[in-house]
């Protein structure tokens, strides 16, 4: 079996048969899932109190990188998608999650609703771009320019960025976290396989940042992600006054 398929449970030729309702779910069974997932989300946030009743926009990045592709057309990363979107409708003013997929380089995707999140992978992702090698820097180059840049707002940014392995870029990335973090966005970077996860580690205690904007854990499978380790360092980021200060 491959790596990326016995990361998250897909199916190869020696494989076992999958169980495609356990992933590929109808439309309305997807839709009390993610129901179900915000009323989880909001008593995490409950519990928080810097979550409580918080408004931050939500942005998730996802490996594209070119060993990920059965996994896309699986459902699996459209599971992700569907674990990651409750947390922008517990956070988001309107519900929206801004999304990224990144391989050597990036792509900027339509926002992501309960509106048009079904099917969201087959109508928006597959078929439409080219899978590559693996850099950070680049599309998080683009997380700035559209949250700072762009559109600037005096609300913080939380961003999910799932990956399976190491990038090949680390010096451009750790001047981009350094730079990012005299602004209000902070990265929950999810290592999701066996890797070692080396780099991943360093930067979540990088030193000689503004403040620290960077948390990372590590999941067996993609499955496995839960919401009381996405949002283990976001609270105590937003109750840092140097982030307080950027946000007033």
């Amino acid at each position: 079996m491959g790596l990326f398929n016995k990361i998250f449970g897909g199916n190869d030729s020696t494989a076992q048969p999958s169980q495609p309702s356990k992933i590929n779910l109808s439309k309305e069974e997807s839709v009390h899932k993610i129901n179900l997932a915000k009323e989880e989300v909001h008593k995490v946030c409950l519990t928080k109190s810097p979550l409580n009743g918080l408004v931050s926009r939500v942005g998730l990045v996802l490996d594209y990188s070119g060993s990920m592709s059965s996994l896309y057309r699986d459902g699996t990363v459209q599971g992700v998608i569907e674990k990651i979107l409750p947390l922008a409708m517990e956070f988001d003013d309107n519900g929206t999650m801004e999304v990224w997929i990144f391989e050597s380089g990036f792509h900027r995707l339509p926002d992501i609703t309960l509106d048009n999140f079904y099917g969201y992978v087959k109508n928006e992702i597959i078929g439409k771009y080219q899978m590559g090698g693996t850099n950070y820097a680049p599309v998080m180059q683009d997380v700035f320019k559209r949250y700072i840049q762009e559109e600037p707002a005096k609300i913080p940014d939380y961003i999910v960025f799932i990956t399976d392995g190491d990038n090949a870029d680390h010096g451009k990335t750790n001047e981009i976290i350094k730079k990012a973090a005299e602004h209000p966005i902070f990265w929950q970077f999810v290592g999701v396989g066996n890797e070692s996860f080396n780099y991943l580690k360093k930067l979540d205690d990088m030193k000689n940042r503004y403040v620290d904007n960077a948390d990372f854990f590590s999941v067996s499978k993609a499955s496995a992600i839960e919401y009381q380790d996405l949002l283990n360092e976001y609270p105590g980021w937003l109750a840092d006054p140097k982030v307080k200060a950027m946000l007033q």
